[in-house]
């Protein structure tokens, strides 16, 4: 395993697929905004806090998988791994940079992961994507097919966090003070800043997402 993530290491750094010719017409075709098309590999620490929230019963959906190097060691935790990732220059070279060594419980595709329905029996998600700009459709497919848990740095943009898809969530004009994360990916604080020390607030109808709400009804909050 460790040759096989020392090739991808290697060869995803000398490719660096976004910047190839077409790229930009590529992420135009699949509504990729600024960065959230390009695939970084993240350091030693974020991928070490990701592998440490797999339990062996996880069916784990990785969402832009990239070179399948985070997606590789996850099988080796979980009972099955669903990778998905939107470029085909960089999936597909990793792919053959894997070879026969493919694990039996990795399923790999390359699609655009929200034109593809969830697979069955996903219990925990994987987002790193700081530049995500759908993190919102994202949560909703995931929450209407049943995922317990959302692990992602798409919200705050730094260390990965647990969300959990299952809780209830606040109305964001019933929070008074304190930070407030939102479904639809927005984060910020309220209040003059007596709790800034405090966790944050699991809300909707923030008004980063009230823009895109206007004329639908009032969404029901589980």
């Amino acid at each position: 395993m460790e040759d096989i993530l020392h090739r991808l290491e290697v060869h995803t750094e000398a490719r660096r697929g976004q910047f190839d010719a077409g790229f930009a017409s590529f992420a135009r075709l699949h509504g990729l905004v600024d960065w959230e098309g390009w695939f970084s590999p993240y350091d030693e620490q974020t991928y070490g806090i990701v592998l440490c929230h797999i339990q062996p019963d996880d069916v784990v959906l990785e969402i832009g998988a990239g070179d399948l190097r985070l997606a590789l060691r996850i099988a080796e935790r979980a009972r099955r791994v669903y990778a998905v990732e939107v470029n085909p220059l960089v999936v597909g070279p990793a792919l053959e940079d894997i070879g026969l060594c493919l694990p039996r419980t990795l399923h790999v595709t390359c699609a655009n992961a929200l034109d593809i329905p969830i697979p069955p029996g996903v219990t925990l998600a994987v987002l790193l994507m700081r530049h995500c700009q759908h993190f919102g459709q994202y949560f909703d497919q995931l929450q209407t097919a049943g995922c317990q848990r959302l692990l992602t740095n798409a919200r705050w943009k730094s260390a990965a966090e647990v969300v959990d898809l299952t809780a209830s969530r606040l109305h964001f004009k019933q929070v008074h003070e304190g930070w407030y994360a939102c479904r639809c990916g927005a984060v910020g604080y309220v209040g003059p800043g007596a709790r800034t020390d405090a966790l944050p607030i699991e809300v909707v109808d923030c008004p980063a997402c009230s823009p895109l709400a206007a004329g639908d009804e009032e969404q029901d909050v589980e």
